[in-house]
């Protein structure tokens, strides 16, 4: 019986991680199809007539630009090393995603302040990470 049950854990963990992958490679195709539909919106801003909001429009569409480009690269990493993604890359996801809201954001000088301390915070948990955790580990995977 206990034979039966280890058969049975180890096909569940394969049928598991099949769906695993083919969700995680639709959800790169859909977030190649919008990468695509954003730089088609982007080419179109650039010949529009100048406009006053026109600026902001553009940096919208950049800005989108790039979140999907990074959605993409997580995805890549995360099928290229069987569903493992080291935690520097996603420290490092967080300070691009945070420096991006910095350039939007504008409104209230304490938010800007709090975006920045947490700016500083991931960078210093990179610094950590690199310093003392993965000091003597060469490996890439963690970089």
């Amino acid at each position: 019986m206990k034979d039966y049950f280890e058969h049975f854990e180890l096909k569940m963990v394969k049928l598991l991680s099949k769906i695993s992958f083919l969700s995680l490679m639709i959800v790169g195709l859909v977030i190649v199809y919008f990468l695509f539909r954003e730089v088609y919106a982007l080419v179109l801003l650039t010949f529009q007539p100048d406009s006053g909001g026109h600026y902001y429009d553009v940096l919208k569409s950049i800005l989108s630009f790039f979140i999907f480009f990074e959605f993409l690269t997580l995805i890549i990493t995360s099928l290229r090393n069987k569903g493992h993604v080291s935690l520097i890359f996603l420290l490092s996801l967080g300070i691009t995603s945070l420096i991006r809201q910095l350039l939007t954001y504008h409104e209230q000088l304490g938010g800007v302040i709090l975006i920045a301390v947490a700016i500083l915070l991931l960078i210093i948990g990179v610094v950590i990470l690199k310093k003392f955790i993965f000091a003597e580990d060469k490996n890439e995977e963690h970089f």
